[in-house]
């Protein structure tokens, strides 16, 4: 199976890493604005590499795609790769805006095509674990917590506050740690939850790890509501800070008759009470890993509902996002339905 990547910063790099264990696929190009790093990353692969996306697709043959570019990126060559028939494995958020993620979900919709979007928490093989210890009831609540740093490889806390070209030091590029780090969160408790009614958030900056940065638009901590179709209730706490080492990444799930902890990466681990019964367990597998062998096992049999996270899926986490950051500007509720509507009727 021969692969292209579009980006090759950061979260590409993970990706490569995974992949170079398997032997059947090919990473044959590389693609990226600054083409020193992608000259730096496809050397060891002896990848060809180029500065535009469009020439890839119409040079290389590729059978499937990796857009691993920066939010406001993704949606070109992800729709151009699509209707060309070229399978796509997009790093999240889906898009930076919703127009750019529906217009993703409305080509991946008319194309025949595996898509799958790198929400790879949706891979967590504790999950069917969580869901049978629920035995089929919505939870009362569920509590997120995303306390740490950002991608240590961008140097994002170097570059805040500076008139750097990084993409992510731009909340209007970026979203900041909503979109980088709490939309994890957001994600795993609409798989859980299902769908969102609402969303409201506060925001703050300069008391953690932007302390002394003289002037950013960034936050470092964010704190958001999210009212589910169901009734569920959602808490998402995102801090970011380099003092927390380990980073903390949890998840908590109250039913009237279980409290469920998740342990999220570096190790994931189950715990807690379900109907009286102690419930203990250890991930087996790399989520990662897990994410990316489902999404080429679901190209090698066209099986496009075998991915953990599809952009439709996504697109609802980037309706919640949104939501959470229009909340933000505005200091009330949000409501994800009038959101979508009011991007429908445009």
């Amino acid at each position: 199976m021969r692969l292209g990547f579009v980006g090759a910063g950061a979260i590409a790099r993970r990706h490569l890493d995974i992949l170079a264990a398997r032997s059947d696929v090919e990473v044959a190009a590389i693609c990226d604005v600054d083409v020193e790093r992608a000259e730096t990353t496809a050397d060891p692969l002896e990848a060809r590499v180029y500065e535009h996306w469009r020439t890839m697709l119409d040079e290389e043959g590729l059978d499937a795609l990796f857009v691993c570019a920066p939010p406001e990126s993704h949606a070109e060559p992800t729709v151009e790769a699509l209707d060309r028939g070229i399978h796509v494995y997009v790093e999240k958020p889906l898009a930076r805006t919703l127009a750019d993620g529906s217009a993703i979900v409305s080509a991946w919709e008319d194309s025949a095509p595996v898509c799958a979007v790198g929400y790879q928490w949706r891979s967590v093989d504790l999950l069917a674990n969580l869901r049978s210890a629920l035995g089929g009831a919505p939870p009362g609540m569920l509590i997120s917590r995303s306390i740490g740093p950002t991608e240590g490889a961008r140097h994002d806390l170097a570059q805040a506050g500076t008139p750097a070209d990084s993409w992510f030091v731009d909340p209007r590029r970026s979203g900041g740690i909503l979109f980088e780090l709490g939309s994890h969160d957001i994600d795993l408790q609409l798989a859980l939850a299902g769908p969102l009614e609402s969303a409201q958030a506060v925001a703050a900056s300069g008391l953690l790890a932007l302390a002394g940065v003289p002037s950013t638009s960034l936050d470092d901590a964010v704190a958001a509501i999210l009212r589910f179709s169901n009734g569920s209730l959602g808490v998402v706490q995102v801090a970011w800070t380099e003092a927390e080492e380990p980073p903390v990444y949890t998840l908590d799930v109250l039913t009237q008759r279980a409290a469920l902890h998740l342990d999220l990466d570096p190790v994931f681990r189950l715990h807690g009470r379900a109907d009286g019964i102690e419930i203990a367990a250890e991930s087996e597998r790399d989520p990662r890993e897990v994410a990316l062998a489902g999404f080429l096992a679901a190209v090698e049999s066209g099986s496009r509902d075998a991915v953990a996270c599809s952009p439709a899926d996504a697109l609802g986490t980037l309706s919640a996002a949104i939501a959470c950051e229009q909340s933000i500007a505005t200091g009330g509720p949000v409501s994800v339905w009038s959101l979508q509507r009011t991007r429908e009727e445009r």
